[in-house]
């Protein structure tokens, strides 16, 4: 009974190192949707357990908080590039990209 305590243990925290190294490395962000070539913020881990997430210089205690932003971020350039002149598109295109956006972030 020692034995398999131990080994369910070590088992346990080998797992969960690997998923936060794989978290750390990784970034949580999967929409890939880049109107104009303006790609949507990456979220990284920040290493704060209370606000694991980090998009920019912001951290959140939730992914679909630090989803939220980045999605807000990728609109603001969006839109920025349109109105400024500098990108084939609309604002209306870069409203229709947040929209997928969101339905893909939210399922």
């Amino acid at each position: 009974m020692k034995f398999t305590s131990t080994i369910l243990i070590l088992s346990v925290a080998a797992l969960s190192s690997a998923r936060v190294l794989h978290v750390r490395q990784a970034n949580a962000q999967t929409f890939n949707g880049a109107l104009g070539g303006i790609a949507a913020t990456p979220i990284v881990d920040s290493g704060n357990e209370d606000r694991p997430f980090q998009v920019k210089q912001d951290t959140f205690t939730n992914l679909g908080a630090a989803l939220q932003r980045s999605c807000d971020q990728q609109f603001n350039a969006c839109a920025n590039a349109a109105n400024g002149g500098t990108g084939d598109f609309s604002t209306q295109e870069c409203q229709a990209q947040k929209g997928e956006y969101l339905r893909c972030s939210a399922g």
